[in-house]
């Protein structure tokens, strides 16, 4: 009983001490809990823990998995800031995409929705609106940074083969517009407006998963065009 009450004091003011034994008394492993401050180490049958067989400290081999694991967290954080606008791009892919698929769903049975893509004149931010007869359904605003756009219809080549025609700009926005069964009416990028046949692409970055294609009928999906 001495030796395990002294066991536990020691526990408590240096570390946890855990040691595994195999038959006949033999010691063949021993693991230490390491708390941030100090550890004791004991290699006594007892089991009695000793202040001149403790140590403070790390060994060499937990200071260079501290230095890993330090050294993978800085590299992924530096990647992320030196390339924070990566992302910008499949974020505006994303909400282009719910909102037109709101579009559609708010047109179907009542009045064209329209769903209008302008870009700010700096060019660094993109404004994503839907609207009817009655005025603005939703109005959403991204970060557009690092980002080019572009589109047109019945054009269904991929966009990391063929870019959009036209330049969806703040002069020249682009706009979805969604009839009351939930197709595409007159669309495109203002001044190349018409009936889609085939397909309408908004490509991003000019890169096929970024890019996005809306059917005739009204459904938008990321990646190139499959007609």
């Amino acid at each position: 009983m001495d030796g395990a009450n002294e066991s536990r004091r020691c526990n408590r003011r240096w570390g946890i001490v855990i040691e595994f034994r195999v038959s006949f008394g033999k010691i063949v492993a021993m693991i230490a809990n390491i708390d941030t401050h100090r550890r004791c180490i004991a290699l006594r049958p007892s089991g009695v823990c000793r202040h001149d067989n403790c140590a403070a400290g790390f060994t060499l081999i937990e200071t260079v998995i501290v230095i890993l694991i330090l050294s993978i967290i800085s590299a992924v954080a530096i990647s992320r800031i030196m390339s924070g606008n990566a992302l910008n791009a499949i974020i505006v892919r994303d909400q282009i995409i719910s909102l037109s698929r709101t579009a559609q769903q708010n047109a179907l049975g009542r009045s064209d929705v329209d769903l209008i893509i302008t870009p700010s004149a700096g060019g660094d931010e993109i404004t994503l609106s839907t609207s009817d007869t009655s005025g603005t359904i939703e109005s959403y605003t991204f970060s557009l940074s690092s980002v080019s756009l572009s589109g047109d219809i019945n054009d269904t080549d991929s966009c990391a083969v063929t870019s959009g025609a036209d330049g969806i700009t703040n002069a020249a926005p682009m706009t979805l517009t969604y009839g009351e069964l939930g197709d595409l009416g007159v669309s495109g990028v203002a001044g190349s407006t018409g009936a889609v046949t085939s397909a309408l692409r908004i490509c991003l970055n000019d890169t096929a998963s970024e890019s996005i294609c809306v059917s005739p009928s009204g459904f938008a999906y990321e990646g190139d065009c499959d007609v």
